[in-house]
């Protein structure tokens, strides 16, 4: 009977260890996902530009609209992504809500060195 048991209880934890452990693989960025770095880069990128259009329109963006989306174009295509890329990345890093925060925190670091000069 114990070995019974025993044998039971060993099955289930093997079944529930082969069920938990593929989702410790759920943290890493799959290959269509943009990195960390990349990411940060592309959000630096894009506050700076988002800043400029704020500041040359008193935020009324809708008066440049057709600009705004050729200097988006311009964007993606300096970093060599699409906006698909993008869109499919930033849908993942809000899933991980601890590297998106991550992300975020070091580009508000970025601008407020760069405020403080």
């Amino acid at each position: 009977m114990k070995r019974l048991f025993r044998y039971i209880t060993l099955s289930v934890l093997c079944v529930v260890g082969a069920t938990l452990l593929p989702s410790c693989d759920d943290d890493r960025i799959p290959s269509d996902v943009m990195d960390e770095a990349a990411m940060t880069a592309f959000f630096k990128d894009a506050y700076t530009l988002e800043g400029f259009y704020a500041v040359e329109t008193g935020f009324r963006y809708d008066t440049l609209y057709p600009e705004m989306a050729a200097s988006y174009d311009s964007l993606f295509a300096r970093h060599g992504i699409t906006a698909e890329d993008f869109e499919r990345s930033v849908k993942w890093y809000v899933r991980h809500g601890d590297r998106y925060e991550r992300i975020h925190k070091e580009v508000v670091h970025y601008f407020d060195s760069v405020v403080n000069l």
